[in-house]
């Protein structure tokens, strides 16, 4: 994709699935990637498997929880390479409980990491990317931001407060040559689905009903689509969020109930 190459990258919550993803792509495209996670031996294992491959990879250990981490690393990053142009906002974390027995301290880890990180991660990198007159930030959604399910009530939440946050900083950063866009996925075939589905956690069958396409996404599909947003062939977009989810957000209600 062009302009991709040679530019400066942080992905968040990279050390595996979708981050990983994401960032094995802008690898390809020739970008230098720092992958950021807070799973320290997740997240070696990956970057070295990736540089032994040839690519320009590093890690950084971060707890996104901290907005003082988050001005470090970027402070880090900026210092090291003299600029800053792609931010992938991906971190985040799943807790469910119904919405009358959700705890208090829950509430809170899921929405400093979906989403006070992704404000102040943005806020951090737009000082940047404003000296340059230029940047591309994509925060990763959900699905579920649109279609909502039970004993998921602050996640789903915490998705759509993202898209609203892409269309406000989309909105207000513009004038300065960022562009801010979310990438929602949908049932994705990562080793948490996997893992969810053997714990019954999450129905196979269920996903594929509201699917129009009948199947998965694959985490390339995801990674493709930031690629694309992050990339100069996406420069007349902002403050939009896609939906990779195989239809699932347009689609009405799932194939049995549906009338012959």
């Amino acid at each position: 994709m062009q302009g991709i190459n040679d530019k400066v990258a942080i992905v968040t919550g990279a050390a595996k699935g979708l981050g990983r993803a994401i960032a094995l792509r802008l690898l390809k495209e020739g970008a230098i990637v720092i992958l950021a996670d807070i799973l320290e031996k997740e997240l070696s294992n990956t970057v070295l498997e990736l540089t032994e491959n040839g690519f320009k990879a590093e890690k950084y250990i971060i707890d996104v929880r901290e907005i003082s981490a988050i001005d470090d690393m970027v402070d880090t990053v900026y210092k090291k390479y003299g600029k800053l142009d792609i931010l992938v906002n991906n971190v985040g974390v799943q807790i469910r409980d119904w919405a009358t027995e959700f705890k208090e301290t829950d509430w809170d880890k899921l929405m400093d990491i979906n989403l006070k990180s992704y404000y102040f991660a943005s806020r951090s990198v737009a000082r940047i990317m404003k000296k340059n007159g230029k940047g591309s930030i994509v925060c990763i959604s959900s699905t579920n931001a649109k279609r909502f399910t039970s004993k998921r009530t602050p996640y789903c939440i915490s998705k759509a407060a993202i898209n609203g946050l892409v269309a406000a900083l989309g909105n207000e950063l513009g004038r300065f040559g960022i562009r801010v866009n979310g990438v929602a996925p949908g049932y994705v075939l990562t080793d948490m689905a996997v893992s969810a589905m053997k714990a019954n956690l999450m129905s196979e069958e269920t996903a594929i009903s509201v699917t129009p396409l009948k199947r998965f996404i694959l985490p390339e599909e995801i990674a493709s689509s930031v690629c694309f947003l992050a990339s100069d062939e996406a420069s007349g977009i902002t403050g939009q969020t896609l939906f990779v989810d195989g239809g699932w957000s347009i689609n009405g209600l799932p194939e049995p109930k549906d009338m012959e």
